[in-house]
């Protein structure tokens, strides 16, 4: 199965659950002191396998073997993010509908209907907007004020910039869980190169 999926199955379906060495984290390593070498070795000389689980069934050995590469391979808060959303089976929000749109930044309301608010230019201290001067109907002349609608981009082309990098954050963290599970002792599944697309924004 893809890796995607390979996720998907072990903390969504499994239950398997991230080993938080509170001293790696801190150190920023991001590697356990010891290897699954080691733990076949402990389980071999116990002669069993303990279960520690409430309540619930323990997770297969492949999904704990997948829990353990990703928390490996990735740091911790990388890891969480791809067990997060695993376990949701969602993928990060790349805003597939978003577009840069110049929208007003307040609205008024009258019979007339809904409309955008507009503002003063000399109350706002905007430098180069002059009162138009004009005669009104006595001849007198007056100087009417220059109007405006403040507008704002909703949403702002940063603000889709950083989706879309967290999009390919994530695909870059499957990208190296995918490498790493390739050469790890799985029984039950096999994982295969297909990855999500890269840029899904560019198939739009």
């Amino acid at each position: 199965m893809p890796v995607r999926e390979a996720l998907e199955w072990a903390f969504g379906t499994e239950c398997a659950r991230l080993d938080h060495d509170e001293i790696e984290a801190v150190g920023g390593t991001g590697w356990r002191p010891f290897g699954m070498e080691y733990v076949a070795l402990e389980r071999a000389q116990l002669g069993t396998r303990v279960d520690t689980s409430r309540g619930r069934s323990r997770p297969h050995d492949d999904a704990e073997l997948i829990a353990t590469v990703v928390r490996n391979v990735l740091p911790w808060y990388a890891a969480t993010l791809v067990a997060d959303l695993a376990r949701a089976g969602r993928t990060p929000d790349w805003m597939p509908d978003a577009r840069p749109r110049l929208k007003p930044e307040d609205w008024t309301v009258n019979r007339c209907g809904r409309h955008a608010k507009t503002a003063d230019a000399a109350t706002l201290g905007i430098e180069g907007w002059q009162p138009i001067p004009r005669r009104n109907r006595k001849g007198v002349i007056v100087q009417d004020a220059v109007r405006f609608t403040p507008c704002h981009w909703d949403p702002t082309p940063s603000q889709i910039a950083a989706a879309r990098r967290a999009y390919l954050d994530w695909w870059g963290y499957l990208l190296a869980v995918q490498a790493a599970l390739t050469g790890a002792d799985l029984t039950r599944i096999e994982v295969t190169r297909d990855l999500p697309p890269m840029r899904p924004w560019n198939q739009i």
